[in-house]
Order: C-alpha cells, then sequence, then structure tokens
C-alpha cells in the first residue's frame, strides 16, 4: 500500500490548488477529474501506482462514490488502468511535437501510437472583425470561414484551433474539410509558398477550461499562423492553443548556405494537419 509520504505528494503539487468550488455548477467528480489529468500528465513514474481511492477521498474531502467516478471515466478515456489486486497506473504517455517545415502532427501522433480525434465545434461564414481583417489582410467586414475545433489524444484535449479562411475562396467547403485537415484540402486547391509562426506562452482562459479540461491559469502554449499562396494571398490565418502539460514541443528551422530556407525549399509534402 502507498505511504503517507505519497499523500503529502498530492499536497505539494500546484495541480491541486485551488480547493474544490462546492458552489460551482460544474460537479465534484468532473472538477476531480480535471485535477487527476493534470497529474496524470505530469506522472514519470509509469510502474509506479497510482494514488488509491483512500488517499484522493482524503485528500479532496469528498466520498469514495464521487472519487470512483472520476476515476471511472479516466479509466474509460484510456488514461488509466485498473487491476484487481494490483492498484490503479498511468497508461498515457507524453509526446513530442516537431515544429518544422515539413510538420505533420497527425502522423507524429499515429506514429507513436496516439491517433489524433477532432471535434468540430465551431463552422460559420461571418464578417470579419478589425483584427481576423489585418491577419489576412483584408477590408474589415470581408465574409470570412470561420473554424474552431478541439484535438484530442488518448482522449485528452490537448488542442483548441481557431482558423479563419476568405470565404469567397473556400465557398463550397461544409463541414466535412473542418473535420479533416483545412492545410490539406488548401494545398489541394493553391500553391502555398509561405507559412509565419509564432510561439508564445500563456494561461488558460475560460475557453480552455472548458475545452482543454485545464484550471484556470495553467498554462499553455499558443501558436499563430498564417499560410500565403504563390499569388501573395493570404489564405488562412489563426492560432492553436496548446496543453503544456501533455507533450514537448520543439521548433526545427531549415537553413541553407545563405542563411534561412527559401520559400522554395519548403517541404510541402506532409503539412497536413492545421
Amino acid at each position: 500500500m502507498q505511504g503517507p509520504s505519497q499523500s503529502l505528494a498530492i499536497a505539494d503539487t500546484e495541480w491541486a490548488n485551488p480547493p474544490l468550488d462546492r458552489t460551482s455548477p460544474l460537479p465534484l467528480y468532473a472538477q476531480i477529474k480535471q485535477r487527476l489529468i493534470g497529474l496524470i500528465l505530469h506522472w514519470d513514474q509509469p510502474d509506479k501506482r497510482f494514488y488509491s481511492d483512500e488517499q484522493l477521498c482524503a485528500f479532496f474531502c469528498v466520498s469514495r462514490d464521487t472519487v470512483r467516478q472520476a476515476l471511472s471515466e479516466l479509466v474509460r478515456e484510456g488514461l488509466l488502468t485498473r487491476s484487481r489486486g494490483l492498484g490503479t497506473f498511468v497508461s498515457v504517455r507524453k509526446l513530442e511535437e516537431r515544429f518544422e517545415p515539413g510538420m505533420d502532427f497527425m502522423r507524429q501522433w499515429e506514429a507513436n501510437g496516439t491517433p489524433i480525434q477532432s471535434t468540430l465545434l465551431v463552422f460559420e461564414r461571418r464578417p470579419a472583425d478589425e483584427a481576423v481583417a489585418a491577419s489576412l489582410e483584408l477590408p474589415p467586414q470581408t465574409p470570412v470561414l470561420f473554424i474552431k475545433r478541439t484535438r484530442a489524444a488518448a482522449r485528452v484535449p490537448v488542442a483548441l484551433d481557431y482558423r479563419y479562411l476568405p470565404a469567397d475562396l473556400v465557398e463550397d467547403w461544409d463541414e466535412t474539410a473542418a473535420r479533416g485537415s483545412p492545410l490539406h484540402l488548401l494545398w489541394q486547391r493553391v500553391e502555398l509558398t509561405t507559412g509565419d509562426f509564432g510561439i508564445e506562452a500563456g494561461i488558460a482562459g475560460p475557453e480552455e477550461v472548458e475545452y482543454l479540461h485545464l484550471t484556470a491559469g495553467a498554462p499553455v502554449l499558443i501558436r499563430s499562423l498564417r499560410y500565403r499562396s504563390d499569388a501573395g494571398r493570404l489564405v488562412m490565418a489563426g492560432h492553436t492553443v496548446h496543453r503544456a502539460d501533455f507533450v514537448r514541443y520543439s521548433l526545427s528551422v531549415p537553413l541553407s548556405r545563405h542563411g534561412a530556407a527559401a520559400p522554395s525549399e519548403i517541404d510541402t509534402s506532409g503539412v497536413h494537419s492545421d
């Protein structure tokens, strides 16, 4: 049985604060589940048993039924495994996404045995506000297609995508396009020559709490992007908010003898995930 030192380790972790909100409309088991996802994603001892029901009950000051409901969902979603007589174990792995010209996040995850699942949240044609219009170099109020979706790995929501495309370029698209890869479909329609990316740290706000199962103020990684066609037109812009606790990120920049690779040198064969 796990000893008292492990119970103290729970109380010392950042994911455990603030305490459960017993006035929140979000059920206690769901709040516990969110906290445990954070702990699971930081778990670095796959052969060590996870915390027992009794330890979690004592820490969260809830009934065993409440803890078991949270754990049952985590088992069903593949983050934990439970064996009679052995205990509970963490089954999810932290993976690495490599940012590079030929990046294909979906294939990277599949190669590591963890396919990506996407869930479409919004598919809407709307007038561009000033910020979106500026990002696409369009006049304000120009119609754009807005796509918002989550991406999950091992049933853990790991990224929240926001994409904007000129509506006239994709007037024949329906929701099927957004469930796949908008970027892959763009390759079939226009010749893309450049992709501009930015990466910055941030903290989880209301949407990240809701869709990525994070606690308010948890760290996130924000990746902005813009793609330009060979005609010089910006054809897609947006950003992705990534969980910072599930994936490691690396950046690869190709160089030539004259410096950064020219747009014509960029590998376009594998850019299918945005």
